[in-house]
């Protein structure tokens, strides 16, 4: 079956003026900012592939993370205006951790670095200008000319990164490749994607679109065509050491070469339509309780605890003193909501999970999936890790506890330093201290919903 498809993007690299910000996203715990110097441009892309008339469209972007309310908002308004229904609409972002901090919700700036209330508000200007490009762009290219395309799917490998949670743990390195040719002639638009953090360039104040824009850039040399770069789970994912910038060339390289050595060798399969498509949203709650007043009690304690032993410049403390005013304001909340999404092609299911899902989902949905998938991370908005159910339980035993969000033998407030504090969470999501995650714990959740929508 042929689709149509066209392709557009645009510039979202942050220059003062007219941007009010450029304070840059993706480490702690200090203010980190770009003084203009720029190695590779960030860009928005957005392909629409129309289906029998009806686009689906994908919209990524070179940002660290979309926040939930800057998600709701892109969605919200091109669905409002009858652009593209709201399961046909998938927004992604490469998690480059050398570009601006976008948005003022997940992560806070306040905690993670400190930021007064006029650099907030400056952050929020520039998010507010890099939203409007993104939503602009995906105007332009759905009234753009249509192309008449076939879609083909392969997959290479390149080994880019480590897994730093579990020694000896899963190392993802699939690079997945959707292949766009015009009907009837040469090729039109490059997919790809890899699980690797991009971190590889280090922690400078030079804004980069890191490894995904090397490999992106080397595809659009070569081949004279679009290529978009789709993260994967990559929570526990890191790039290989050492990170600076001629491991970011190096990286980005060897991704890019595979991305052209499989779009040279015979390994496709055609990929058709009808494309189906669904959108939902779980919630995982948190290992704590908080509904119950006993346990809220006890949690507000030990934030309070916090707060008193803890200096004010600590992020620790500043993540203290907005739980405790959460608490007693009746707003902590008690769940991440995550939504998971999939399209189902003749011959290729894509599944998009939220947030920053750990490897071990990638492992278990495509060993449970029959059929050829393709498991992307950081899909539509993204607030936090997901990690499994082994390294929930594992706390501090992983990686010092950074991606289950909890060490210290106390499971029911945030650990010092994890993501929780980052992402101005109340503590670790729920997990079952069983070899097999129980009902109502976040691996069980994440992977009854996948497999659901997968089998539906």
């Amino acid at each position: 079956m042929s689709f149509e498809a066209a392709v557009g993007e645009v510039d979202i690299t942050p220059v003062n003026p007219p941007y009010p910000s450029l304070w840059m996203g993706g480490y702690g715990w200090s203010p980190r900012g770009n003084h203009g110097a720029v190695a590779r441009r960030l860009r928005a892309q957005c392909l629409v592939l129309w289906d029998g008339g009806v686009p689906k469209v994908l919209l990524r972007a070179d940002l660290v993370s979309i926040p939930r309310d800057v998600n709701q908002q892109i969605r919200n308004t091109l669905v409002g205006e009858g652009l593209v229904a709201a399961e046909n609409l998938m927004l992604l972002a490469s998690h480059t951790h050398s570009g601006p901090l976008f948005g003022d919700t997940r992560p806070s700036p306040q905690v993670m670095m400190g930021l007064t209330q006029a650099d907030v508000d400056a952050v929020n200007g520039t998010t507010s200008m890099i939203t409007d490009l993104m939503v602009q762009l995906v105007r332009d290219t759905i009234a753009e000319q249509r192309t008449a395309v076939t879609l083909a799917y392969a997959e290479g490998q390149a080994k880019i990164g480590y897994n730093r949670v579990v020694a000896n743990g899963a190392v993802l390195d699939t690079v997945p490749v959707l292949r766009l040719k015009k009907t009837g002639g040469g090729l039109f638009a490059v997919v790809f994607g890899a699980a690797c953090h991009p971190v590889s360039r280090g922690n400078d104040d030079v804004f980069d679109g890191e490894f995904p824009e090397v490999a992106a850039e080397l595809v659009e040399t070569a081949l004279g065509v679009p290529a978009l770069f789709v993260q994967g789970a990559c929570g526990d994912q890191e790039a290989n050491d050492p990170h600076s910038p001629a491991t970011t060339e190096q990286l980005g390289t060897a991704l890019g070469q595979e991305v052209l050595d499989v779009l040279a060798g015979p390994g496709f399969s055609t990929v058709t339509g009808p494309v189906a498509t669904a959108l939902t949203e779980v919630s995982l709650p948190f290992h704590a309780d908080t509904t119950d007043p006993a346990v809220r009690a006890a949690v507000l304690h030990k934030y309070e605890l916090r707060r008193r032993v803890l200096p004010k410049t600590d992020p620790n403390r500043r993540h203290a003193d907005m739980m405790v005013k959460l608490i007693n304001a009746g707003t902590v909340p008690t769940s991440i909501p995550m939504p998971i999404q999939r399209w189902r092609f003749g011959g290729l299911s894509i599944l998009a999970l939220a947030h920053e899902p750990l490897s071990t989902y990638h492992v278990r949905l495509r060993a449970a999936f029959a059929g050829k998938l393709w498991v992307m991370g950081y899909a539509n908005e993204c607030e936090g890790y997901v990690a499994d159910n082994d390294t929930l339980r594992s706390g501090g035993n992983l990686h010092f506890g950074y991606e289950a969000g909890w060490n210290a033998n106390d499971p029911t407030i945030a650990a010092e330093g994890s993501f929780c504090i980052s992402y101005a969470w109340p503590g670790p999501l729920k997990f079952s201290d069983t070899p097999t995650p129980a009902a109502g714990t976040t691996e069980r959740i994440v992977m009854d919903a996948s497999l659901g929508l997968l089998s539906s």
